[in-house]
């Protein structure tokens, strides 16, 4: 594993951020964190941010994947490009009346892109410093769903 970017590597903890603020609202007294009006301002409305966040997340990563593998110089294969698509899937189906259960899929799911990026960096899709990156990341989001989905 290599260096990761300065900025890829600030943009990527920067992500965490919402995961982590979340978490404070699930151990805070109603009314303590700020949200704006978009989510009630108690533990429950932590429980939702992590839902909703970690969802787009989820999805968005796989889009990530998705450009690695369609690179300019690469020419597309039919089992990594479905790869990227699983995360996208699962967020879409993790989304449940319950949150806590939403937290918990999206966990999984969590799981299943930390295994299709070790595949991807294996095969020489990802960059260098990807699991450098998504390692601890992952890690740090599968901590804070988890946190939820023990709230619920």
């Amino acid at each position: 594993m290599s260096r990761v970017p300065f900025s890829v590597l600030f943009l990527g903890w920067l992500g965490l951020v919402p995961f982590v603020y979340a978490v404070a609202m699930i151990f805070s007294e109603p009314g303590t964190w700020p949200t704006f009006g978009f989510f009630d301002s108690s533990p429950e409305g932590g429980t939702h941010i992590l839902e909703r966040f970690g969802a787009v997340i989820l999805g968005f990563m796989g889009g990530c994947l998705w450009g690695f593998a369609s690179a300019k110089d690469r020419a597309p294969s039919l089992v990594f490009l479905t790869a990227t698509i699983v995360p996208a899937f699962i967020a879409f189906i993790a989304i449940q009346p319950d949150p806590a259960l939403s937290c918990v899929w999206l966990a999984f799911g969590f799981v299943i892109l930390q295994g299709i990026d070790v595949v991807f960096q294996r095969a020489g899709v990802t960059p260098d410093y990807w699991l450098s990156l998504r390692l601890p990341l992952t890690a740090g989001v599968m901590t804070c769903l988890l946190v939820g989905a023990l709230h619920g």
